[in-house]
This record gives structure tokens, C-alpha cells and sequence, in this order.
């Protein structure tokens, strides 16, 4: 699903989506995608952990860099115009990743013998 996605985004819901939107976020840092990272944030919702993230900032737990990984916005047009817009940024965190297939299969291989 993810090969296959133009973008990454989360809706409001729990510890689920959570992990899934701050394993995006990582995975854009580390550089193994640079696809757009959305956050529908209908009524606020997300407004306390943008909150918790820019002051991981201002602390200097998250690179200044790294803050702009994450496009958030109150309406479904308005995220999706933000998104079309996007266009990645080196964050300069860690170097290039890749998990594509042909690098997956040169990985060493386990023989177990029954």
C-alpha cells in the first residue's frame, strides 16, 4: 500500500494512528521516502501534539529542518492543495535509505535445515 501511495496521512483516531503518522515522519527524516506526510486536523484535533512537536523544536529534540516533514491542515481541500504543492526537503538527518525490493532480495538468506 505504501509503494503504491502518492502520500502519507492520518485522521483523527488513537494509539494506532499515532504510530502509523510518526513511523511516516521517521521514515521521511531517515530519507526512505520523500513523499508528503498530511495531518487532517479537523477541529483541532492534532493541535496539542503540533504543539508537543514544535517545542521538541524550540528544545532541540526535532531539527528545525524536520518541522516541515508534516502538512497539516483543517479541511480535506485544503490539505490536498497543500500536498499537491509539496515538494521534499533535504532534512540532513541521516543518509539515504532505500527498502526496495532488489536490495531486500542481495540480503543474506536464512537456510534452516529441518
Amino acid at each position: 500500500m505504501y509503494s503504491c501511495s502518492d502520500f502519507l496521512n492520518a485522521e483523527a483516531g488513537g494509539y494506532g494512528t499515532l504510530e502509523e503518522l510518526l513511523e511516516a515522519i521517521t521514515w521521511a527524516q531517515l530519507g526512505i521516502h520523500n513523499k508528503p506526510v498530511g495531518l487532517l486536523n479537523i477541529d483541532g484535533y492534532y493541535n496539542c501534539l503540533l504543539s508537543f512537536i514544535d517545542k521538541a523544536v524550540e528544545e532541540g529534540f526535532i531539527d528545525p529542518a524536520a518541522r516541515n516533514i508534516i502538512i497539516s491542515a483543517q479541511t480535506s481541500h485544503e490539505l490536498l492543495s497543500k500536498l499537491e504543492e509539496y515538494e521534499p526537503r533535504e532534512v540532513g538527518i541521516a543518509p539515504k535509505l532505500s527498502w526496495e525490493m532488489e536490495q531486500l532480495s542481495q540480503s543474506p538468506k536464512l537456510d534452516i535445515a529441518r
